[in-house]
């Protein structure tokens, strides 16, 4: 038997239809309570209702006192490969630099080809706090995150922009074995990708960046190998 929506369910999809059609940006505000239930012809208990079913698929986020805005994960489940569960972490962090390696050179080379001057920017900041996180000795597991969304951004693939934050999660798991020399080497390698995204070359930006990921397989299989497995 088909589900039959009740009428929070359709209210819900009413909202995101709005929010589609007017353009609404993450962390943007959404228009007030009174004017939702005025527009949408319902009543507050089922607008509330709404919203927190689009608060469960992460699409707006409910501040009590303040609104409703536009979720920063625009819609993106939290954790949809099951990262957070699997139990074999060598075999997920192996299986990871596998699909980096066939895939982030090339979102590289869009980055490069397609990034602005805020996208340049962004990913200038977030390697210079990198930078001085490494010169201090100091972990740098979220800037190591950051650039790989800065790029997937920057390549304006909205299939990339919304991948990469999903593939961050492992991202995390495979930086975390890394240690303070691997993270200089990486800075030192993510100049090389930033220099080709800077120039707007998309081979060189494209090569510097296999060229850092062949560098961590390297040293994930080394760790393996002196922990004997």
């Amino acid at each position: 038997m088909a589900h039959r929506r009740t009428l929070a369910e359709s209210t819900a999809e009413e909202i995101k239809s709005m929010i589609q059609r007017n353009g609404y940006e993450p962390g943007q505000k959404l228009p007030t309570e009174k004017e939702m239930t005025d527009s949408l012809g319902v009543g507050r208990n089922t607008l509330r209702e709404a919203l927190r079913i689009l608060q469960s698929h992460n699409i707006v986020t409910i501040r009590q006192g303040s609104g409703t805005y536009i979720s920063e994960k625009y819609g993106v489940p939290d954790d949809p490969f099951g990262f957070e569960l699997f139990p074999d972490h060598d075999k997920l962090n192996k299986d990871i630099l596998e699909i980096l390696v066939m895939m982030e050179p090339e979102v590289t080379a869009m980055a490069a080809e397609h990034r602005t001057d805020k996208d340049l920017n962004r990913l200038e900041s977030v390697l210079r706090i990198m930078s001085q996180k490494v010169d201090q000795n100091v972990e740098c597991l979220e800037e190591e995150c950051m650039f790989f969304e800065a790029i997937a951004q920057a390549s304006h693939n909205i299939v990339m922009e919304r991948m990469t934050p999903l593939m961050t999660r492992g991202i995390r798991y495979f930086a975390s074995t890394l240690s303070p020399k691997d993270f200089l080497y990486g800075v030192r390698n993510y100049y090389n990708v930033l220099d080709g995204i800077r120039h707007k070359k998309a081979s060189e930006a494209k090569t510097a960046m296999s060229y850092h990921l062949l560098f961590l397989d390297n040293q994930y299989k080394l760790l393996l190998k002196k922990q004997g497995m």
